[in-house]
């Protein structure tokens, strides 16, 4: 899916702090002239919005029951009141900051015309959280004296929280893309979960990168398991690396995953695991078509390696690779064997 940022018409700067240390709101009045940003915004979310993985706002019962859903296609339908809905989103996104980890910061609400997703045009939203700000200085000029002033702003290489919202498929969602850094910051995916109510929207890339993330990790921890098949495994996850390298092939799980079972033994592990994995994350697809840049960006590419305790490491190219794997009990110690021409 193909997306551009469109032209930054006009915006609302709130204040949120974190409702459990009873910092409250500063509420906007006004909207703001952006005409001296827009070259700022432009190359932020370039640089902070990843749109191969996206999201549409979920819902228990209706949509119109969760609330940011509920203001942002009020401001789609009715731009005249986009002050007003926006500090409805600031008074939402406050009543969800609770966890002790959530820092007061600026809130941005920003309209924009003429954004793209693929052929169409259409209006879109931008939601930015600021919590910790850049140190920089600057140079300031008082009547020919130079000085060196410090400032604290943002950057325009990272974000912590984020949405962009396009005015596309409003009865399932929106389309939504989001940054996130509860990861890092550990406050509890208080943005995501609290208050965007989203869920990702399920593509061949989130597909992929799913089925990948489930390999990687079946791998390393059934090599834990039995770290005598480890050579065994890993010419298996050069298998499966290699077949997720063919970029819009489609790809049967059931056969991918049996390139990962070398025994029956490994096979019922990996059954087991399957099975608490979709418990946790959901259903795994059948099939998907493959994008291969999913794939790159996981550890699957990287199980092909064999750490042999502290002082070496192999790395297995062709599954085909001649390797044998033993115990010396006179020596006591793991070894393996390699044949090559």
């Amino acid at each position: 899916m193909n997306i551009r940022l469109g032209i930054p018409k006009y915006a609302t700067v709130q204040m949120v702090g974190n409702k459990a240390d009873g910092e409250g709101i500063t509420f906007a009045t006004e909207v703001e002239d952006l005409s001296l940003a827009v070259d700022f915004l432009t190359i932020l979310v370039k640089n902070v919005f990843k749109f191969e993985v996206l999201s549409q706002f979920d819902c228990i019962d209706s949509l119109d029951l969760n609330p940011t859903y509920r203001f942002i296609k009020a401001i789609f339908e009715k731009e005249d009141e986009f002050v007003k809905q926006s500090n409805n989103l600031a008074r939402h996104l406050y009543d969800q900051s609770i966890h002790p980890n959530i820092k007061n910061g600026e809130f941005y609400v920003i309209y924009l015309t003429d954004c793209g997703i693929n052929d169409d045009s259409v209006d879109g939203i931008l939601l930015l959280k600021t919590e910790i700000k850049d140190k920089f200085l600057t140079v300031a000029n008082e009547n020919g004296n130079l000085s060196i002033v410090p400032q604290v702003g943002i950057s325009t290489k990272h974000i912590d929280k984020g949405c962009f919202i396009l005015n596309t498929k409003p009865d399932d969602g929106y389309i939504l893309s989001i940054v996130d850094t509860s990861t890092i910051r550990m406050d509890g995916l208080y943005w995501t979960n609290n208050f965007l109510y989203a869920k990702k929207l399920v593509n061949d890339f989130q597909l992929t990168r799913d089925i990948t993330s489930f390999c990687s990790s079946a791998i390393h921890q059934i090599a834990k398991q039995y770290p005598e098949k480890t050579v065994e495994l890993a010419k298996a996850a050069r298998n499966v690396a290699l077949m997720l390298q063919n970029d819009g092939v489609m790809v049967n799980t059931s056969e991918m995953l049996s390139a990962l079972s070398v025994d029956a033994e490994i096979a019922n592990q990996l059954s087991n695991y399957r099975r608490d994995y979709e418990n946790r994350n959901g259903e795994i697809s059948d099939s998907f078509l493959c994008v291969s840049n999913a794939a790159k960006r996981k550890a699957i590419t990287k199980a092909n390696l064999i750490k042999l305790g502290s002082d070496f490491e192999v790395k297995i190219l062709d599954p085909s690779t001649d390797i044998e794997q033993g115990y010396d009990k006179e020596k006591r110690k793991n070894y393996i064997k390699l044949y090559y021409r």
